[in-house]
């Protein structure tokens, strides 16, 4: 006998590298006969691991990772978990139909009872038994159903309190007297519960991994590269986990899941690749086959404090919230959320075999600088669109988008290259709106030359923009100083923008240089004035000394 044991179980063999703890496979290697797996595997650099008419037991907590120039491919063989997950779960439902059950048998004619225990951390305290026409509470960390006199063939079904989902770890059919064995929980027949325990092994998959005529038990795996799986059984492995947009699962054949840990076989990200086969069947009853999960999702808009509105989302009949200071929102606070379900062929409460979001988001409130109630232009971010499956969603319709056509300083004649200073000119400035909505803008402008705020009327000049629309702004400029100078305006974009030229804007300098000069000096209008001075001062000169002349003569009198 013991020499039949030690030839039944074949070594890892001697052509693979021990690297650590781990065993390091770089090229095509095949294992086959019986196999016990102790240490983590990686298949890496383009190397290839065969598993071929091979019944391999894996150690609790062993990984295989395949890295992504590598493969990992099982050929009538089967892969085993030493320590598979052993509890149930319930999915908390108390209805007849699809509450937790489990089936107690025993072919004794005597009293029999059934003993179960929670899963550590959980008590059965408010748990209900159902059995026949009887029902019992439990309570405490161990507790029995009487079944009455066997031989019974009972499902026994358990509802949480407030329909809370039950849970059991282990489980005792016996009759009355007899020593208690306990068998694990998972171990019995069941229905509407999943398997409920931490994988016996892990395998990670960033390159390939193929399954034909195998069997998989108790072990978790996940991949962000390929599986193709055919003809082959999954038993407490699911869900089979899609790590990213990019991975892919082929289900072919005759493949069969059983005993999901979740409630679902198969869990993916929004776009991942699934192609699930004709005969291909899940683990049935309450357990889907699979579900599409988003998570970090988030709205970018160009402004802050923007409110909106999502309905259609699954559990939510309507969702709100508002962007951040960067113009962020995370929707459900960026927590997972499942975007789509393909229910089990034992589903009948749905009409369609899947289910797949079509949110709408409805903007709410989207006001700026450039569209306040008052202006009577509508709120920006285009109303209503559909959420899609991206995980940066950017909100960049139904806003404007605005830029300089040309800024000149004009005259009678067009364009003007000199002006007296102090008299007002007329500068026509013509800004294009390429966007999907209007705005409401107004400019600043400056002296090219001094770099100081320009003298213009009206102080703000300003204008409201349609969708693809040009607009002209006049007014006037004057300077106080003589010499060549220009006027250069910027476009005052809003405050509540993220980035200050989201939505367009700029500065612009004028495409002509005025020559300021201080007006010329007529002749003919200086000769009046100084001949007048003239004469006052001839007037006033004289009257001067005929008053000491008088003065004089009065002083010789006496």
């Amino acid at each position: 006998m013991c020499l039949i044991l030690i030839f039944s179980v074949s070594a890892i063999p001697s052509n693979s590298v021990a690297e650590g703890d781990d065993i390091i496979i770089e090229s095509n290697m095949t294992w086959s006969d019986e196999v016990t797996l102790t240490q983590n595997v990686r298949v890496v650099n383009g190397g290839s691991l065969s598993f071929v008419n091979s019944q391999v037991e894996i150690s609790n907590e062993v990984s295989i990772y395949v890295d992504s120039t590598s493969s990992l491919n099982l050929e009538n063989s089967e892969l085993s978990a030493s320590h598979p997950p052993s509890g149930l779960a319930g999915f908390g439902y108390c209805d007849e139909g699809n509450r937790s059950a489990v089936l107690a048998s025993s072919s004794s004619n005597q009293n029999v009872r059934m003993y179960v225990r929670p899963i550590q951390g959980f008590t059965l305290d408010g748990v209900v038994a159902h059995f026949g026409d009887d029902t019992k509470e439990l309570s405490g960390e161990e507790d029995f159903i009487p079944l009455g006199n066997g031989p019974v063939d009972t499902w026994v079904g358990l509802t949480g309190p407030l329909c809370h989902p039950i849970s059991l770890s282990e489980i005792s059919v016996e009759k009355a007297g007899q020593e208690r064995v306990w068998s694990d929980a998972a171990d019995f027949p069941h229905r509407n519960m999943m398997v409920y325990g931490e994988p016996g092994f892990t395998i990670e998959i960033d390159g390939s991994m193929g399954s034909n005529a195998s069997s998989l038990f108790g072990g978790h795996i996940s991949t962000s590269g390929s599986i193709h799986i055919n003809d082959s059984s999954i038993d407490r492995v699911g869900p089979i986990t899609l790590a990213s947009d990019d991975a892919e699962i082929h289900l072919g054949g005759n493949t069969q899941f059983t005993n999901s840990t979740d409630d679902h076989d198969i869990r993916a990200r929004a776009h991942s690749s699934i192609v699930w086969g004709d005969d291909v069947s899940g683990s049935g009853g309450l357990t889907d086959k699979w579900e599409r999960r988003i998570s970090d999702q988030s709205l970018s808009f160009d402004a802050m404090f923007v409110k909106f509105d999502i309905t259609g989302m699954y559990k939510f009949p309507s969702y709100s919230n508002f962007s951040n200071e960067m113009g962020v929102s995370f929707i459900d606070g960026g927590r997972e959320r499942v975007v789509e379900i393909a229910w089990s062929e034992d589903n009948t409460w749905e009409e369609n075999p899947i289910w797949s979001e079509q949110a709408i988001v409805t903007i709410t409130d989207y006001r700026t600088a450039w569209n306040p109630e008052e202006s009577g232009i509508g709120d920006y971010g285009g109303g209503q669109f559909e959420l899609t499956w991206d995980s940066e969603v950017l909100v960049e319709s139904g806003t404007p988008m605005v830029s300089w056509v040309s800024l000149v300083v004009m005259g009678e004649e067009g364009e003007l290259s000199e002006a007296t200073v102090g008299d007002s000119v007329n500068v026509e400035g013509v800004i294009l709106n390429s966007g999907s909505a209007a705005a409401s803008l107004a400019l600043n402008c400056e002296d090219v030359s001094t770099n100081a705020t320009s003298q213009i009327s009206p102080s703000f000049p300003n204008t409201v923009i349609g969708p693809g629309e040009q607009a002209e702004i006049s007014f006037s400029w004057r300077v106080s100083v003589p010499g060549d100078d220009s006027i250069s305006c910027r476009i005052l974009t809003p405050t509540q923008l993220v980035d200050e030229f989201a939505f367009g804007g700029g500065q612009r300098d004028s495409q002509n240089i005025v020559n300021w000069v201080i007006a010329d000096v007529d002749d003919e209008a200086t000769i009046i004035p100084a001949l007048i001075a003239l004469v006052i001062a001839t007037s006033a000169g004289g009257y001067l000394l005929l008053s000491i002349y008088n003065g004089r003569e009065e002083d010789l009198d006496e």
